[in-house]
């Protein structure tokens, strides 16, 4: 009797300290839950805050595209607006044709004015011009826009030479050539036989070493200033020019036609 009551106290002692045993872990994991909520929520409001400030980025540059694009447009639309503001001042001032280059649209207008407020359109059509920004393999940089404004004609001529730039070789990623290297076309042929030569005695890399080369900018050309020329060209409907103007044979002629010196282009 005496080692049965032995036994069930042990037993009850031992469930005592299972039973507190299990109390203290309740209580440590019930604290280390609370860590862990505690932990989670700090966790959330700081993902909560980078979420925040990317979608605030996000917005920032996506503001700042649309803005970039707004600002574009803009100034598209106040060259446009100085380019009306000028082309009204002609028609009252002005006595004859002049011309207007459209680079957004690559549209010209040629149009003649009486200088009494009226004026009638000529001729239009598509032309070339500017493809803006450009880089080459190495990343040189290039801006060939068409430059927008008023110019006048300053010079007109037939059967023009281009003379490739500098920037030529940088472009199309070739060392310049020193000036012995340069192929000659012989200057005793006449305009005509000078560009058979150039186009049928001439291999591929040949022509390329042609720093004087006769026929590429057709019959004419109209100079406006500053390295920007009228000229036939390919492209045209396109940003495609290194900041020239490129025209259809037949609206060249037009133009070389109808254009004096001293004659008005508005680039816009």
């Amino acid at each position: 009797m005496n080692s049965l009551k032995t036994a069930l106290m042990v037993l009850a002692g031992v469930l005592i300290v299972g039973f507190a045993v299990s109390l203290i872990n309740a209580d440590q994991l019930s604290r280390r839950l609370q860590t862990v909520q505690y932990e989670f929520l700090i966790a959330d409001k700081e993902l909560q805050r980078v979420s925040s400030e990317r979608d605030t980025l996000a917005d920032v540059n996506s503001f700042l595209l649309a803005r970039e694009y707004t600002v574009d447009e803009l100034m598209l639309r106040v060259d446009s607006l100085q380019a009306r503001m000028r082309e009204n001042e002609l028609r009252n001032s002005y006595y004859g044709h002049y011309l207007l280059i459209d680079t957004r649209q690559n549209r010209f207008h040629l149009r003649r004015s009486f200088g009494n407020g009226e004026d009638i359109l000529i001729r239009s059509g598509y032309c070339g011009t500017g493809k803006g920004w450009t880089s080459n393999d190495s990343g040189a940089v290039w801006n060939f826009s068409t430059p927008r404004g008023l110019r006048y004609v300053v010079k007109i001529g037939e059967n023009p030479y281009w003379y490739r730039p500098d920037w030529y070789w940088q472009e199309m990623n070739l060392t310049p050539p020193e000036p012995d290297e340069y192929v000659v076309i012989p200057d005793t042929l006449s305009w005509d036989d000078q560009i058979v030569y150039y186009r049928d005695s001439l291999s591929a890399e040949e022509r390329i070493w042609v720093q004087k080369v006769p026929g590429v900018l057709g019959e004419y050309k109209i100079d406006l200033g500053g390295g920007i020329l009228i000229h036939y060209g390919v492209g045209r409907g396109r940003n495609i020019s290194h900041g020239c103007i490129r025209m259809g044979s037949a609206d060249l002629e037009a133009l070389y036609r109808a254009l004096p010196v001293g004659a008005p282009v508005i680039i816009y």
